[in-house]
């Protein structure tokens, strides 16, 4: 819970991601006064042993989808005294979208938010990045796994090889293949129809969109 003079961040990680990923931006904004959460989604773990055991065992992320993760984020935002701020990147971009058009938050950003309703554009990048997933209709109950090259190509083509599987072995978990085939295949129709939650309006206050020049994911 909240002190009165302390204002809350909350980072929601992407696909591919536990809350591993921000450990850098933890410490930023926990050097600069603020209470920072990273809270993973149903069954996702924090720190490296949260990656660990969903590489061993994914099975958690299997047949999880949109409706679930989006559950669990209101539960732990609705902990708070407060709104928080809200910080996502790729899937977690989209999820913080969702979070302050139903009322939860402060302010948020979507750094390189995944498509939402409304938007029917999905370039051949994104489809690219997917497609491994996507492929295999059987993928929609599992959760699959991501590649060093796959990884590469999505997530850190900026960086050599090298760099790259540095990052993938640190970072790289199996993916729920259902949320992918929820905001991906049907994204020129609506994620959001699927995971039964109410369409974006876009008329939300306080967000802002980012989007990288090279990153796919």
């Amino acid at each position: 819970m909240t002190t009165s003079d302390e204002q809350t961040v909350v980072l929601i990680h992407g696909l591919w991601m536990t809350p591993l990923a921000w450990e850098d931006w933890v410490a930023r904004y926990s050097a600069r006064g603020f209470r920072v959460l990273t809270p993973g989604y149903p069954g996702v773990a924090g720190g490296t042993a949260g990656v660990e055991a969903l590489r061993e065992d994914p099975s958690p992320l299997a047949d999880l989808g949109v409706r679930e993760v989006m559950d669990h984020l209101v539960d732990v935002i609705e902990q708070e005294s407060k709104p928080p701020i809200l910080i996502g990147h790729s899937f977690g971009g989209t999820f913080v979208q969702l979070l302050l058009d139903a009322g939860y938050g402060r302010a948020g950003v979507s750094v390189d938010g995944a498509a939402v309703k409304g938007v029917k554009a999905l370039p051949f990048s994104e489809i690219r990045a997917t497609f491994p997933v996507l492929k295999n209709p059987a993928n929609l109950h599992h959760a699959v796994p991501i590649t060093p090259k796959q990884f590469h190509y999505a997530f850190t083509n900026t960086l050599t090889e090298e760099a790259s599987q540095v990052a993938f072995d640190r970072y790289a978990v199996p993916v729920p293949g259902r949320i992918l085939f929820q905001g991906g295949l049907q994204t020129p129709i609506s994620m959001l129809r699927l995971a039964v939650w109410p369409a974006l309006t876009l008329a939300v206050i306080g967000v802002a969109i980012t989007a990288g020049a090279q990153q796919v994911l």
